[in-house]
This record gives structure tokens, sequence and C-alpha cells, in this order.
């Protein structure tokens, strides 16, 4: 029993540092749109290429 909660545990954190450096990226990502680093469009030609991949691949 011990093991599965010390396993259930280090998935928990896991998970929280996933969706945390997750979270983080999102709004680096963000902040470089605003701040006119990264372009809009350039994002939005990425995001396309990106749904194209995962359409094919369905």
């Amino acid at each position: 029993m011990s093991n599965a909660l010390e396993w259930l545990r280090a998935i928990g954190v896991a998970g929280f540092m996933f969706f945390l450096l997750k979270g983080i990226g999102w709004l680096v990502l963000f902040w470089l749109i605003s701040r006119g680093v990264i372009r809009k469009r350039s994002v939005a030609k990425a995001k396309l290429r990106w749904r194209k991949f995962w359409q094919r691949n369905k």
C-alpha cells in the first residue's frame, strides 16, 4: 500500500510540474507576441501546419 501511495504522489508532482511549465510557456508565448518579438502571422502559420499534421495522423 505504501508503494502505491508513493507512486501516486510521484505522478501528482510530475503532472503538476507538467501543467505548470505548460502554463508558463503559454504566458511567455503571449507576452512575446504582445511585444512584437513573434508575429501573429507566423503563429497562425505554425498553427495551421500543426493542424494539418494531426489531421493526417488520424
